[in-house]
């Protein structure tokens, strides 16, 4: 049973100094100043009132009692602070007395609405942490620590960053119930701008400040889950996202932290975000956009373009054309609005571009994918930041990820349709694509795989092939990429990336990509007239170009011009394998086991050069110059081993799949002698073991 507290009702109108009343509260303030256990108790039995009677009955009571707590509280932390000042003594000669006000204080945080008490205290817990840095022991959660990033004091916001950020996240609404008293006050102020209390007493209440409550709000949300945020905050207070959205379209010093808890909210609550809110999406573009075009403010700019890609990710899930439409008007603004606009910095303009690419890569890399098809009109952009070589690399590594991304997404897409023309079930298409890797021999002789470009590419290329039946394709990219830029300005990503996309057509016929006596441009004319159209750049023509369902003159159908793209992509890759023999740039590759399917699928490749780049890499690992040397260094780890098997199971299952007679006799012709090689030097391991 907890202590009773009812005969301290009439404590205030007891006018003796040395009544009974009194002399018991200061014999319990005596012992409360040593002992964690009897603090417990104590603000247990308070909550027990609380719970157990109306409000109206008990209310004056607890009243009373809070204000004794807080004069205790405070005389205690005047009295630790007053011997530390007069230094005889630190605070932890006062170990147990430290302990137990820093519990208290910590543990029951509507002690700290008491002004009086927060201007002892910021002093005493700074002196701890000067004394001994201050920590927390234990799994026990301290609501307090988050009340502490709200304070005044830049010194004790820090301290409370680093214990809150030891205690770990705030997962349910009951976690942050002990600072909903505070969060109430807190939200009051960014609304009504004054602090409302709610307990009746004539002691001075804390007072807060504007900045230091969107400081302390903002540092709270990035510890709180999802869950604690949705049901401690939006759901009782469903007015401070209004708040925040208001604070974005104004110029004041709040602006950058509302823009803040905006991307926080975003990116943990995702499409829950537009449950709470009456705001449309377009509604919140036209705030994002028109504060931009309102101010030159760098600083300002810089933090809405990091708002569009959480915007547009919460959107994804809703899958209601809605996500589309907002990111073809940001695609718009960052492409062609910003730089036509005197509003943004060059370096700005740089970060719209780098922003525009970032969203463009989403939009492949999505489960399922959506890439912008209708916003070709990103391609002059892309290709500006990959020939900008004086760009910084944080500017322009963007443009090389997409590319890569999209090289590798068209290869699949392409050798995925082909397949499905040719094959006669579609379970076959989807086995090509999605191996099981617990079929492969050699996973259990494997180290762990580690995560390379390599396997990126595959990984990305399963997703892609789940979506192409709508696919389209940039052909202008492949060959203003491939066949118009210098080798020696790309980075070895580059590279690596065409000699995957090669691979996965290597079993695939040649058709007429071998005729490498005419220009690429000519090439296009004579093998690819049908789609020749697309080889010139469309202007947009406002920001909602394509919302009606319009594709644009860039973009071409897989599922109309497969083989003619098959054969583009393979011709312009053809020139790019040129540069790449001749600029040796295999030296300065590392050996990554994971490449070997790709080199092994290359090897069976109609197309000599693609075999001999294959061979030359080879060459240079295995410092050798003999096939069997190659197959040997191959050989030498299980993770390469590994890799080569699913390159020689993806290369049957494409002889399978492909009807063709042409492309079964060039198959067996490059491919025999391999294997012989191959099976006879790993006899043992491949005993008994189908490939199918």
């Amino acid at each position: 049973m907890g202590p009773l507290l009812e005969a301290f009702h009439g404590y205030y109108q007891d006018d003796l100094p040395a009544s009974p009343l009194k002399l018991l509260w200061k014999r319990i303030s005596q012992e409360l100043r040593a002992c964690t256990h009897c603090i417990s108790q104590h603000h247990e039995a308070k909550q027990a009132y609380s719970v157990e009677f109306e409000s109206d009955t008990v209310g004056p009571l607890l009243n009373v009692l809070e204000t004794l707590d807080e004069e205790r509280v405070t005389e205690h932390l005047k009295l630790l602070n007053k011997k530390n000042m007069a230094g005889k003594h630190s605070l932890p000669d006062y170990n147990d007395e430290v302990i137990s006000v820093l519990f208290e204080v910590l543990m029951f945080p509507q002690l700290l609405d008491d002004q009086s008490l927060v201007n002892e205290f910021i002093p005493f817990i700074e002196a701890v942490d000067d004394s001994h840095e201050l920590t927390l022991a234990g799994h026990q959660q301290y609501p307090g620590v988050y009340a502490l990033l709200f304070m005044k004091s830049e010194k004790v916001r820090s301290i409370g960053l680093r214990l809150a950020g030891g205690m770990g996240k705030l997962r349910k609404a009951a976690d942050i119930e002990p600072l909903q008293p505070l969060l109430k006050k807190c939200i009051s102020m960014l609304e009504f701008e004054i602090s409302r209390s709610t307990l009746n007493t004539s002691r001075p209440r804390m007072q807060l400040e504007r900045i230091t409550v969107w400081l302390g709000i903002k540092a709270l949300l990035v510890f709180l889950e999802p869950q604690a945020f949705e049901e401690g905050i939006l759901e009782r207070y469903p007015i401070f996202l209004s708040i925040v959205l208001n604070h974005i379209s104004d110029d004041t010093v709040e602006f950058s932290h509302a823009v803040t808890c905006l991307r926080l909210l975003f990116e943990m609550l995702g499409c829950k975000a537009w449950l709470k809110t009456t705001f449309s999406p377009s509604v919140m573009r036209n705030t994002f956009l028109g504060q931009c075009f309102h101010t030159r403010n760098e600083k300002s700019h810089k933090e809405i373009f990091d708002l569009f890609m959480p915007f547009l990710k919460s959107l994804e899930p809703l899958q209601d054309g809605e996500h589309e439409k907002q990111r073809r008007h940001l695609l718009y603004f960052l492409l062609h609005q910003v730089p036509r606009s005197s509003n943004f910095s060059l370096l700005m303009q740089k970060k719209a571009c780098k922003i525009a690419l970032l969203i463009v890569d989403r939009g492949y890399k999505m489960k399922p994918p959506c890439p912008p098809f209708e916003c070709s009109h990103m391609g002059p952009s892309l290709l500006c930041s990959l020939k900008d070589s004086a760009l910084h690399s944080s500017l322009r590594q963007p443009a090389f990820d997409l590319f890569s991304t999209i090289i590798v997404s068209d290869t699949a897409a392409l050798a995925c349709w082909k397949l499905k023309l040719h094959s006669y079930t579609e379970i076959n298409v989807s086995r090509a694509f999605n191996d099981d890797e617990d079929d492969d021999p050699f996973s259990g002789d494997a180290e762990e795989k580690e995560t390379t470009c390599w396997t990126e590419f595959n990984t990305l290329s399963k997703l892609t092939v789940k979506e192409c039946n709508e696919w389209m394709c940039i052909p202008l990219i492949w060959f203003n990429v491939l066949v118009e830029m210098n080798l020696s300005s790309l980075p070895i990503s580059f590279a690596k990336a065409v000699i995957w996309a090669l691979s996965r057509f290597s079993i695939m016929e040649a058709g007429s990509t071998d005729n490498m006596t005419v220009s690429v441009k000519d090439w296009i004319l004579l093998y690819a007239g049908s789609i020749s159209h697309s080889f010139e750049w469309e202007i947009p023509k406002g920001c909602d170009d394509g919302g009606d369902g319009r594709p644009s003159k860039n973009s071409v159908q897989v599922s109309a011009s497969c083989d003619i793209l098959i054969s583009t992509l393979k011709r312009c890759a053809a020139q790019f394998i040129l540069q790449l023999r001749q600029g040796e740039l295999q030296k300065q590759w590392a050996w990554e086991p994971t490449m070997a399917e790709s080199l092994v699928l290359l090897l069976m490749d109609p197309y000599d050069n693609a075999r001999q780049v294959s061979r030359i890499i080879l060459e240079h690992f295995s410092q050798s110059r003999s096939l069997v040397g190659g197959l040997q260094f191959l050989c030498s780890s299980a993770a390469s081993m590994s890799s080569m098997f699913l390159g020689l199971r993806y290369a049957f299952k494409m002889v399978l799949l492909v009807t063709s007679l042409e492309a079964m006799i060039l198959f067996h012709y490059q491919m025999l002698g391999f294997l012989a090689c191959y099976m006879s030097y790993f006899e043992q391991r491949l005993m008994g073991f189908s490939f199918f």
